[in-house]
């Protein structure tokens, strides 16, 4: 009877332990996706800053992170004030992939002046 209960507890004590390491590698995927997104975010706005653009079309390409490929869609959606434009920057782990690990959302315009004294 005392085998039975240990053998009992112990699958218990495995199962609980597999589902807490499945929770830490899709964290840990879901943290890596995030920063992927923010640095594609990041390069928007500089190239913002420096063009004073919105980016008008979906683009779409691949970067490698700790270890591991990530695929990062921008796609440009439409916002009732003119000259301002949302984005949303989606990254996966397989190209073509329609769930996304994780979607970010931007806001860029055409109202600031990157070049000193223009205003």
């Amino acid at each position: 009877m005392a085998l039975l209960i240990v053998s009992v507890a112990i699958s218990a004590l495995l199962s609980q332990m597999m589902s807490n390491i499945d929770g830490t590698a899709y964290l840990r995927d879901k943290t890596i996706a995030q920063w992927v997104a923010l640095n594609q975010l990041e390069l928007l706005y500089l190239e913002n800053a420096q063009g004073n653009k919105l980016v008008g079309r979906e683009r779409s390409g691949k970067v490698e992170m700790a270890n591991r490929q990530w695929y990062w869609r921008i796609k440009p959606l439409p916002s009732l004030a003119a000259g301002f434009e949302q984005i949303a920057v989606s990254v996966s782990t397989a190209e073509n992939d329609d769930a996304p690990v994780v979607t970010i959302m931007g806001l860029i315009d055409q109202f600031h002046c990157a070049k000193a004294g223009c205003g």
